[in-house]
């Protein structure tokens, strides 16, 4: 392989804060044992190394580091990874980091800024939205700490962009949502549907076709309107959507239609097949005795890629399946069902409308 892309889990499922809605954490619970806790130095070098074969010591690597909350692994602890990546000159990496932003600092943000991280910052609208269901193990919401680390992320022109997961409450308020970003300079966004828990289990926050369909659409028409005044806020879904009506491949997972091995690395070098399904079952192997090109042939990857197609009758006769494939086999069940697609309804408002937009603009 001339690249490979991985997710990092330093600090495997610990995590400071209680997301009420948190799906790594639903995925952790179910595993025998559900927290590694920090990565150790000498697995630290491993996974260097690792890396580094894959790529046959001239190539290269994207680590985006991923939790829990990453950034409990410490900052010393980045600083001596990067090091260590640094030591194979043949090897080019390319970093980013997923994180509440509760523990960032302004030396956090220096180290950041000085390796080129993309920074995804979890922020899920106004402070009511945001510490409804954002709360750390006193019951204190994230808001105001996740606002202060964004300050000092764009302060470092840190690349950052705010992820924010579209609960059933939050998908009532797309226009709000729209006019947060707007007054506060956000301009790189990623939308991430709440999944509901692996059992299935209604939990009063995942989104439901009726709540996906009527969130999107409101809000894709309240970022029409500021980009028609020329307030331009980057919006993952719209985005891949356009390079794909443009010709492109998709550049967001979950829309190629199957599955593919995402890499992800838990803290005691266990390996996984995607982030949504770090179960046992799933388990590729471990990086002390195996390869990570040696595990895409493993039975437990073969097992995962072979299952289930992502798509549903009403793929069958859908004039955009060709853009998003039946979607992601885990969020799919936000908008999908043998019956109906909420995200048809969707991209049959947004495709040809983008498409005009950016021809006329």
């Amino acid at each position: 392989m001339r690249s490979i892309s991985v997710m990092v889990k330093p600090a495997s499922s610990a995590c400071n804060m209680r997301c009420a809605y948190c799906f790594y954490s639903d995925v952790a619970n179910t595993r025998q044992t559900r927290c590694h806790g920090v990565m150790k130095p000498e697995m630290a070098e491993l996974l260097a190394q690792r890396l580094a074969e894959a790529v046959d010591f001239a190539g290269e690597v994207t680590i985006s580091f991923q939790g829990g909350e990453p950034t409990l692994a410490g900052l010393d602890w980045f600083r001596r990874f990067a090091e260590l990546m640094e030591a194979y000159p043949g090897v080019t990496p390319h970093w980013s980091l997923q994180t509440n932003g509760t523990l960032l600092d302004r030396d956090w943000c220096a180290f950041l800024a000085e390796h080129d991280f993309l920074v995804g910052l979890s922020l899920d609208g106004p402070r009511s939205l945001t510490d409804r269901f954002r709360q750390d193990d006193r019951g204190e919401g994230a808001y105001e700490r996740a606002m202060r680390s964004l300050e000092m992320l764009y302060d470092a022109d840190v690349a950052t962009n705010v992820l924010t997961v579209v609960t059933r409450q939050l998908a009532q308020k797309p226009k709000q949502l729209m006019q947060f970003y707007l007054s506060h300079d956000i301009v790189d966004v990623q939308l991430i549907p709440c999944l509901p828990p692996l059992d299935g289990t209604d939990d009063g926050m995942s989104l439901r076709p009726a709540e996906y369909r009527s969130f999107y659409l409101g809000f894709f028409r309240a970022w029409k309107r500021a980009f028609q005044h020329e307030q331009l806020v980057h919006v993952n879904l719209f985005e891949n959507v356009l390079s794909m009506l443009e010709g492109y491949a998709p550049n967001q997972c979950g829309t190629i239609g199957l599955c593919t091995l995402q890499y992800v690395i838990e803290s005691n070098g266990d390996v996984y097949p995607c982030d949504f399904y770090c179960l046992d079952k799933y388990r590729m192997g471990n990086l002390i005795d195996t390869q990570l090109r040696v595990m895409t042939s493993s039975e437990a990857s073969r097992h995962f890629l072979d299952e289930e197609d992502c798509r549903r009758a009403p793929c069958n006769t859908c004039p955009y399946v060709g853009i998003c494939h039946g979607g992601c086999r885990r969020q799919n069940v936000c908008y999908l069902s043998d019956g109906s697609c909420a995200h048809r309804d969707v991209l049959a408002e947004i495709a040809p409308t983008l498409a005009q937009m950016y021809e006329l603009y």
